[in-house]
């Protein structure tokens, strides 16, 4: 596993940070990088240090492959794709990008998403280092539940809406289960 973990090493050194090329409409001035605009960036980078990323969907998950062309060494990760339908192929494709995205960042260790320092995993709504004002707190009796319900059920992002509105684990729980 030695020439695998260098030639990530060497990657991750050469990586440049990943802009966030693409605006949610459903959120004024939340923004992401595109799969694309990713793979555009690491292909050549991972090429250069004879790495090559898989991404096959088995099981209603993506499993990221990373592997050293040369030996064959090998590390992957399983992400589980989220869709309320998976009959519905728009429903399904938005999944699996966002899974492929997600997955590769992590795998690659990939510099995309603003650092709040793990603010929003923890329920915090401030974020002290830009002082902005705490976000709205999403409930089913917000006036855009319902929207928020919509963004969902069309493919939308969940971190779309956590962008906007702090949400309870239990109001995730059912803004999930109605997608």
């Amino acid at each position: 596993m030695k020439e695998l973990f260098n030639s990530i090493a060497d990657f991750q050194m050469e990586c440049p940070k990943i802009s966030k090329d693409a605006s949610n409409p459903f959120f004024k001035g939340s923004k992401y990088a595109t799969l694309p605009h990713i793979l555009g960036i690491i292909t050549p980078i991972l090429k250069k240090h004879g790495l090559l990323i898989l991404q096959p969907v088995m099981n209603n998950c993506v499993v990221t492959k990373l592997i050293h062309i040369e030996t064959g060494q090998t590390i992957e990760s399983v992400y589980d794709i989220i869709c309320k339908d998976a009959t519905n192929p728009q429903q399904l494709g938005s999944g699996v990008t966002y899974a492929r995205r997600y997955s590769i960042s992590s795998i690659l260790n990939l510099n995309i998403d603003d650092d709040d320092d793990g603010n929003s995993a923890n329920g915090n709504t401030m974020n002290i280092s830009k002082g902005e004002p705490k976000k709205d707190e999403l409930t089913p009796k917000h006036p855009n539940w319902a929207k928020a319900k919509d963004h969902l059920q069309t493919g939308g992002l969940l971190d779309d809406i956590e962008r906007k509105y702090t949400i309870s684990a239990e109001n995730k729980k059912l803004l999930i289960a109605m997608k």
